[in-house]
């Protein structure tokens, strides 16, 4: 320890030594001086030596020295928004690259909500999407054959399928629906009822201004008694009601001039009839009332606004039926006309649909059967009230061929109101009102049909659906006897996908 503290002392002192007085810049080793002893000067006369109070003079022949720049952080050193450094970007502007900062993360994107979370996803099938469904409702009718008078109820079972189709392109469309079943009455095998119908259309854009379309459809149903005009006490034998099968064909284009639009469709619709065999044995030969609808529509829209599009729509078609005439002897063809005048409204999606009235007419070939005329009215609308609740109405005017002896043809209208709502995403509640009018041309008939129905749908999930209903059916005719009153209860399970 001694030893140690002595060497540390010995070294301050050293330090502290200035050395020799004559050690010069090349003494120390300095590269590039190299400088001769300089000649003794007398003091007061170097130039170093000033008086008190004044500036040293500058040495002679040697330049004045630059003073040194100040201090700088070096290039590599700099920080955005630090001293010395260059400002931050603003806010809102991205910096560029050559700049480090931190990048700004973009908000995290809300979850999109689904409206629908019970709606079927269906399947695809190439770039098509295929929904289909199958359902099994087991019920009970008070009136399963709709006759007039007191009727022996009875339990039925309902058995029906189908699927809906759509296509999933960016240009033009396809969309199809088809369903089909069978009513099946335990107590009376007479009033089992089958049925089917279906639609498939599609569009093909030639063009953003030019477009074709078509449809085909076809539909199965089964005539009543009251249908048939049939009187008091008549009704159907063991081989049931008739069946009248319907299907045809829509073709068509449509052009677009800035704000005009104009189609024109050419259409063919036939119609068959079932023979139907009555309680009494006698046979009422409907085959003979088979015949085919060629028709011609044309219509043209302008488009006002994005809300509102006014229309004009005019039909001329020629009714021909295969046997010339009937089973009673009268000559059924007929041509006729209807013209309408409405408007297409979409107000941001609350109200959307169309609207429109006016006036057919067909003239008859035999001189026995009068003209047919009626005003026309046809709604098709939707109202969203709010989230959970939509409201519709629908309704159809058209002037309708009979197989009743001597009259010409009935012009029918029927009016439906839906409300639907949503009493849970995964509970619906509808309840429906219809009213449809049959007033026939050449003879005093006179019907209606009212109908109240309300419907609850139950979704476990999308595939499964839990439902019943329960509807209430008044046929009220001016001819006597055939008036008749139906009720119906179901309750079934749907499974779709």
């Amino acid at each position: 320890m001694i030893g140690i503290a002595t060497c540390l002392v010995a070294g301050a002192a050293l330090s502290q030594d200035p050395g020799p007085a004559d050690l010069g810049p090349a003494d120390l080793g300095l590269k590039g001086v190299d400088e001769p002893d300089a000649p003794a000067v007398p003091a007061g006369e170097g130039p170093n030596d000033s008086q008190p109070g004044e500036a040293p003079p500058k040495p002679k022949g040697e330049p004045a020295k630059t003073p040194l720049p100040p201090l700088r952080p070096y290039k590599g050193a700099e920080r955005l928004d630090q001293r010395g450094g260059p400002a931050g970007p603003k806010d809102g502007v991205t910096p560029s690259p050559t700049i480090a900062a931190l990048p700004t993360l973009p908000p995290p994107k809300r979850p999109v909500r689904d409206d629908k979370p019970f709606d079927p996803l269906g399947v695809s099938v190439g770039d098509l999407r295929l929904k289909p469904f199958v359902e099994e409702d087991l019920g009970w009718s008070s009136n399963p054959g709709l006759l007039p008078g007191p009727q022996k109820g009875s339990a039925f079972l309902m058995s029906q399928a189908g699927f809906v189709v759509d296509s999933d392109w960016s240009r033009s469309a396809l969309h199809g629906d088809f369903k089909g079943g069978l009513s099946d009455y335990f107590a009376d095998p007479s009033a089992d009822a089958p049925f089917a119908n279906g639609v498939v259309n599609g569009r093909w854009d030639l063009s953003r201004a030019l477009s074709f379309d078509g449809e085909g459809r076809f539909a199965v149903t089964t005539m009543t008694a009251g249908s048939l005009g049939l009187g008091p006490n008549v009704a159907f034998g063991s081989s049931g009601a008739p069946l009248t099968e319907t299907y045809g064909a829509t073709v068509g284009g449509d052009r677009t001039f800035g704000r005009l639009d104009l189609s024109l469709h050419g259409s063919f619709d036939r119609t068959a009839y079932e023979n139907a065999t009555l309680s009494d044995g006698a046979v009422d030969e409907l085959s003979s009332d088979v015949f085919t609808d060629w028709g011609l529509r044309g219509r043209a829209s302008y488009r006002v606004s994005a809300t509102l599009r006014p229309f004009v729509d005019v039909l001329v078609d020629a009714r021909r039926y295969d046997s010339g005439v009937d089973q009673y002897g009268y000559q059924r063809n007929s041509e006729g006309v209807a013209a309408r005048l409405g408007a297409e409204v979409d107000l941001a999606g609350i109200l959307t649909g169309s609207l429109d009235v006016g006036y057919g007419e067909r003239d008859y070939q035999d001189p026995r059967l009068p003209d047919l005329a009626s005003p026309l009215f046809d709604a098709s609308l939707v109202w969203n009230a709010t989230g959970l609740t939509t409201v519709t109405l629908k309704s159809t005017s058209s002037l309708a061929e009979t197989t009743i002896r001597g009259a010409s043809g009935a012009a029918q209208h029927a009016t439906t109101f839906e409300i639907d709502h949503a009493l849970r995403r995964y509970l619906t509640l509808t309840g429906t009102v219809s009213y449809a009018t049959d007033a026939y041309a050449g003879m005093p008939l006179r019907d209606t049909t009212t109908t109240f129905g309300l419907v609850a749908s139950y979704s476990l999930n999308r595939d499964v659906v839990l439902k019943a209903s329960a509807s209430r059916q008044f046929y009220v005719s001016n001819q006597p006897g055939t008036s008749y009153a139906a009720t119906i209860v179901m309750m079934g399970l749907k499974l779709q996908r």
